[in-house]
């Protein structure tokens, strides 16, 4: 049974309460807030909730599922098989209307349709000359940091990076956002620092005045530039309707979020994963050497012209997945309905009705109930067969969740993930700078967690701590 999280309503629990429901310790004015504040103060002010969730599970919970009482901060959610309404409300601001994610379920199996060729596999092949283009302009910028010799926020410059990348396989636009200042790139990068993980529970932060005007400023600046782009793509349809087969941009905020999120959660944890034991980089690179040959400048062009080169790399993909595991990048979030019951690995029943499920992706893939060894970084894991005690437990690992509702550009973020370390990898070592960061920016409260100084905060979905300081050396 994976991990998960179940908040009802004030109403509502008290009579779970009673009934004896699997709960933290209970107080019927203040619900499960105290219990919270508890394990909050045990973490860095900007941790990402899901580890203060993620540890009540792991303390008093090991079937992996409790309810918890957040009222009045969280409402009562309706019975409805869809997303929660609070998942919507969390998103709007971003996506600004109807998107994949918040979609209900009729017109969300009309759009899913519409976009799934445009994520094939077929179609992602004719993607990746267009993705090791937008790498190799990465791989330039790590070149002059290295020469620079200088600490870098590796999390800052790669949100840059990475609307570059779905600017140009969803706009087809050479956006180079970081130097140009793309409104639509900027804007959505101040959206999503505006956009706080309390936000969507906390009235005093979701209504606090210069976070609105942020919001309504940059809604006017993304949908003026995806307006324009919309009416050139018009006026390029009604000139040439042949366009129209190979026009993949509708919805467009939608797919960019998508692929901010998704590709963003993985990319800016790869370098401080991967750096870490020099075991794994070693065994990485020897794969690049093997697939794409011993001279890493030739990579590129070895990609272009074979796309499915890809394919033939095994370690790098079980490298991805392995960071993606220890930094999952967001969590999964469910309406419970009425006479649906959720059943643990004993048999344990337990409604969902009036409530939120939340699936806690940070308790699941570290639960040693699922993964041997599940603090350390071994991507070999993945490339056991099904009878080793090593091999994954099935649904335990959930970066991009399962279902129809999943993330409809996985194979599209796996793609562009293996160009990246396929263009970088041999060339550079990446190392954290936290320590000197620490000395120059010191700070009273804790800045650990389980010894973890790249620990998660959210801001529009999972990031490094501090942004990930760190400084890129060329490879000797």
């Amino acid at each position: 049974m994976e991990s998960q999280l179940i908040s009802p309503s004030g109403i509502i629990s008290p009579v779970l309460w009673t009934l004896g429901r699997p709960m933290p310790k209970y107080n019927l004015l203040f619900g499960h807030l105290l219990t919270m504040k508890t394990y909050i103060d045990k973490l860095p002010p900007d941790a990402h909730p899901a580890y203060s969730f993620g540890q009540i599970a792991k303390d008093g919970f090991p079937n992996g599922v409790f309810y918890l009482d957040m009222w009045p901060f969280f409402m009562p959610l309706l019975v409805s098989p869809k997303k929660p309404k609070s998942l919507v409300r969390w998103f709007q601001p971003i996506a600004g209307g109807p998107n994949l994610f918040t979609m209900e379920e009729e017109l969300w199996k009309s759009w899913r349709g519409t976009f799934n060729p445009g994520f094939s596999q077929a179609h992602i092949i004719k993607l990746v000359p267009k993705i090791v283009n937008e790498a190799l302009a990465y791989r330039r910028l790590l070149f002059e940091y290295a020469e620079r010799a200088e600490i870098i926020l590796l999390d800052e410059e790669t949100l840059w990076f990475t609307m570059d990348m779905i600017g140009a396989l969803v706009l087809e636009s050479n956006l180079d956002s970081k130097k140009t200042k793309t409104p639509l790139a900027v804007s959505l990068l101040d959206r999503t620092r505006w956009h706080l993980g309390d936000a969507t529970i906390n009235p005093f932060v979701r209504y606090y005045p210069p976070r609105l005007f942020a919001q309504w400023r940059n809604s006017k600046r993304m949908n003026a530039y995806i307006g324009r782009e919309l009416d050139l793509r018009y006026e390029a349809y009604k000139t040439n309707l042949k366009l129209a087969d190979n026009w993949d941009s509708k919805s467009v905020i939608g797919l960019v979020l998508e692929g901010y999120l998704k590709e963003n959660g993985g990319t800016k944890e790869l370098p401080a994963t991967t750096t870490r034991p020099l075991k794994t980089l070693k065994k990485l690179r020897e794969e690049h050497d093997t697939v794409l040959g011993k001279d890493p400048t030739s990579a590129a062009s070895v990609i272009t012209s074979n796309p499915q080169t890809l394919n033939q790399l095994v370690y790098t993909p079980s490298v991805i997945k392995e960071a993606m595991r220890l930094f999952p990048h967001a969590s999964g979030a469910r309406q419970g309905v009425d006479g649906v019951d959720i059943t643990d690995d004993e048999g344990n029943r337990y409604p969902t009705g009036n409530t939120m499920v939340w699936i806690i992706h940070q308790g699941i893939q570290r639960n040693p109930k699922y993964w041997p060894k599940p603090d350390e970084f071994i991507p070999e894991r993945w490339m056991t067969d099904p009878g080793d005690p090593m091999y994954p437990t099935k649904w335990a690992w959930r970066p991009f969740e399962f279902g129809p509702r999943n993330c409809v550009g996985q194979g599209l973020v796996m793609s562009e993930l293996k160009v990246i370390l396929a263009l970088t990898a041999r060339e550079f070592d990446v190392k954290d700078s936290y320590e000197e960061f620490d000395r120059l920016h010191p700070r009273k409260s804790i800045v650990t967690v389980d010894g973890e100084r790249a620990y998660q905060f959210e801001s529009g979905g999972a990031h490094p701590a501090d942004h990930m300081p760190c400084r890129v050396f060329l490879r000797k």
